[in-house]
């Protein structure tokens, strides 16, 4: 098994040894070139529609009503279309169709009204851009499955299984970002618009500082920041985060699944060149984010048999997009 065809490739688990030849010559270049990407000030980063912001703001508010929210829906046709669509979908959707709004809030509830807000909006921020939009939408596939999957983990434990949602959903937005560095370099540069397993490493070594400062354009909570940026690394302040443990486990069950990302990539030699590449022993880490949750092997495998029936349904939702 090649390092791209690997299921747990693209995840920010592999290392080259130091012996490594660069691979594209130009690898250093394009680490300088993303780490100083954020700060230039023609980027621009994805922005969901203001209204969905709102609702999200308004959702942390324990006064917040129902109304409230409908009322931000209705200044935003084609969200409030976008919400009552995924409201009767398969994965929400009730024994009756929901015909308005209200039905639909009143059906869902605050919290799961502004996961399908945020869900859909979500799916609208859609970043295109020449050479690697399969990749941004394996990106965008992957979190809409690892935050079901989070909710259905942290069911399990004491944790808001609401935000766990939230957490999964929002992880990886700086990748998106930061392949759009990539190919800016690329432009730059004149050289072909595609994308080399070096640069995609480069890509996924900056995606975490990346995502939280996108978190952070949007006024996202300190918490939701801190998790983000260290979804990749359980311990967070010398102890095991939950939220960020909640994330590895949906992440391991998501890739096992067949739901990770999955970059494209072209040029055949700088594939072979990474195969020796090595790659961390994944499952070690994820035993040790559900020992951290008090969960185990067989909390582990319900998660994988309850989320099936959802996947499924996001797969079929996924081949239908636009529709």
């Amino acid at each position: 098994m090649t390092a791209m065809t690997s299921p747990n490739y693209g995840r920010g688990q592999y290392t080259l040894p130091s012996d490594t030849v660069d691979l594209d010559g130009k690898q250093k270049s394009l680490r300088d070139w993303l780490d100083a990407f954020l700060l230039r000030p023609t980027v621009q980063f994805p922005r969901p529609p203001a209204v969905a912001l709102e609702v999200l703001a308004l959702s942390r508010k324990p006064t917040a009503r129902l109304e409230e929210i409908a009322s931000l829906l209705e200044r935003e046709p084609l969200l409030a279309g976008r919400v009552l669509k995924l409201a009767n979908s398969a994965l929400y959707g009730g024994a009756t169709p929901c015909i308005t709004l209200k039905q639909a809030l009143i059906r869902m509830g605050l919290s799961i009204v502004r996961d399908v807000v945020m869900e859909a909006a979500m799916q609208m921020t859609v970043i295109h851009c020449e050479g690697i939009n399969e990749t941004l939408e394996s990106v965008r596939r992957h979190s809409s499955a690892v935050a079901w999957i989070s909710r259905f983990v942290a069911r399990n434990t004491p944790l808001e299984a609401e935000n766990a949602f939230l957490l999964g959903l929002l992880h990886d937005v700086g990748l998106s970002v930061a392949l759009v560095g990539v190919t800016e370099y690329l432009r730059h540069h004149k050289l072909p618009q595609r994308l080399s397993p070096a640069a995609w490493l480069a890509a996924e070594s900056v995606h975490e500082h990346f995502s939280a400062e996108v978190l952070k354009s949007w006024g996202l909570p300190p918490m939701v920041t801190l998790a983000v940026e260290n979804h990749h690394h359980l311990m967070v302040g010398g102890k095991p985060h939950p939220q960020v443990a909640v994330l590895i486990v949906a992440e391991q069950i998501a890739y096992d699944a067949g739901w990770g990302v999955h970059p494209v990539v072209e040029n055949q030699v700088d594939e072979i060149a990474l195969v020796s590449a090595r790659e961390t022993a994944v499952m070690d880490y994820t035993d040790k984010a559900l020992a951290s949750l008090s969960l185990t092997r067989k909390h582990f495998q319900m998660v994988q048999a309850d989320t099936q029936r959802v996947l499924e349904t996001l797969r079929s939702q996924f081949k239908t997009k636009g529709a």
